[in-house]
Formats: structure tokens, C-alpha cells, sequence
């Protein structure tokens, strides 16, 4: 598991906030189950607030998705822990963080994309403009889609890669923004050998996903590949806060 956030070139404080945490159960038995929850969020509104509104977005999420999923696999209570289906806890985590930034920060929101691995699965949550990548050795996938207007004009066709640029910040969800919050919950296999990847626009706009892919694919563990990967961003421009987070399922990747 890696992690790295560096400010960039061009601003002088961070509004990304992030999270890493993995650890593996094993009892009864049983083989040992890979746990992990990752965040990146990006903040907006300003310095202050969007360092503020994705710090707590963080924290509130963080806490509840900890409390309802993991912290029950460690309970005392003999037979297997009822729990809410993890796609309503995922939910219910972002709705909650969604709802306190209404309140307590009502200029400000941010990006969110989570990802949560039970074993050999993994599920992701997304509202904004960061990502989600699913890879294994020579093949990088974006899971997730971009809540930008840009994307959306390109999706129906009604601009170009280059006109779709000048619209990439403008954002139709965000946490946040509007009354209601609906994310993206998606689910996939994670299988030995692949990789999860988590960034911010700071990485995907300056870094290609070709690039990305090689750096990671180099590294010899993922924490030097996600410092790689920022240290990347900044020499192809730096304009943006920019935040990675890689968790794998073995290391070095295996060869194809």
C-alpha cells in the first residue's frame, strides 16, 4: 500500500485529503481476509474551506464506513455479525458527509471516491472528478466516470477533447453541492496481481494513463510509485494539488 499528496507548483496549500487503511484477520482457522478502505477527495471553495471540506468529508466517512464494516468483524459475539448490505453502508457514509458539509460548510465541497476491498472484493464509491483505476501488469482501467461537464459533452458528443478542457472543472456532482447526493457504487473482482489506484485530477490531467501504468509497473513497492507518480505531475506542469493512493494484491506485480 502507497500513499502520496504533494501541493503542486502552482498552489501554495493542499486541499486534497486522504485515507489508507489495510490490514489483514485471520481466525477460526480460516484463511487470513485482506480488509482496506482508501479515500481521495479533493476540496473546493477556496484554500481554507476546500482543505476543510474535504478533511471532514475524510473523517466523516472514514468513521462510519470503520464502524459499520470493520469494527463488527472484530466483535466478541460468537456466530457471524449481521450487517446493512456494504452498497447501503457506503451510501449512508457519503450521505452523512454529504449532509454536514450543507451544514457546516455551505460554500465549499469537495470530490470523493472510496474504495473498500472484503477479501477479493472490491467496491468503490464516487461522486466529482477523481478516479478509481483497476491494473494489473500491462493493463490500466479507469472504473470510474467523471462528473464534469466536460465529460458529459464529450459523452453526447457535443464537443471536442480540446474545447472539453476549458469545462473540466466545472462539476455537476460534488459533496456538498445541491440538496441530494446519488454516487457511483460499483463492484468488481479483485483478483492476485491486480492493483487499485486512487488520484485526484492533479494526476489524470497532467499524467497519462500509459505513463501511469509504467511508472507503477517499475516501482518496487507502491509507496515509491505513488511518489514517483506525484513527482511526475509536478515536472509535467504541477497545476493542481495532486494525491495517489496504490493498494495491491501482491508485489512486485506478477508478469503477464
Amino acid at each position: 500500500m502507497g500513499l502520496a499528496s504533494d501541493p503542486g507548483r502552482a498552489r501554495s496549500r493542499n486541499e486534497d485529503a486522504s485515507l489508507a487503511v489495510q490490514f489483514m484477520l485471520a481466525q477460526h482457522g480460516q484463511a487470513p481476509l485482506p480488509l482496506g478502505l482508501f479515500i481521495v477527495a479533493d476540496g473546493m471553495g477556496g484554500h481554507v474551506e476546500g482543505q476543510q471540506a474535504s478533511a471532514l468529508a475524510v473523517r466523516l466517512v472514514a468513521r462510519y464506513i470503520l464502524n459499520q464494516v470493520h469494527l463488527p468483524l472484530l466483535s466478541d459475539e460468537d456466530g457471524a455479525v449481521a450487517r446493512a448490505p456494504i452498497n447501503e453502508v457506503l451510501e449512508s457514509g457519503i450521505r452523512i458527509a454529504h449532509e454536514a458539509l450543507l451544514r457546516r460548510l455551505p460554500t465549499a465541497g469537495t470530490t470523493m471516491t472510496m474504495a473498500l476491498t472484503l477479501g477479493d472484493g472490491l467496491y468503490i464509491a464516487h461522486i466529482g472528478d477523481s478516479r478509481a483505476y483497476l491494473g494489473e501488469r500491462g493493463h490500466l482501467h479507469c472504473l470510474t466516470r467523471d462528473h464534469s461537464m466536460a465529460a458529459r459533452l464529450l459523452e453526447m458528443g457535443q464537443t471536442t477533447p480540446d474545447d472539453a478542457t476549458l469545462q473540466r472543472n466545472i462539476l455537476y456532482k460534488a459533496l456538498g453541492q445541491g440538496s441530494r447526493v446519488d454516487p457511483d457504487i460499483l463492484y468488481h473482482d479483485l483478483d492476485p496481481g491486480q492493483y487499485v489506484l486512487l488520484c485526484c485530477d492533479g494526476l489524470w490531467a497532467q499524467v497519462s494513463d500509459a505513463d501511469i501504468s509504467a511508472i507503477v509497473e517499475a516501482a518496487p513497492t507502491p509507496g515509491i510509485a505513488c511518489r514517483n507518480l506525484v513527482t511526475l505531475a509536478n515536472e509535467s506542469g504541477g497545476e493542481d494539488n495532486t494525491t495517489v493512493i496504490i493498494a495491491a494484491r501482491g508485489w512486485p506485480l506478477p508478469a503477464q
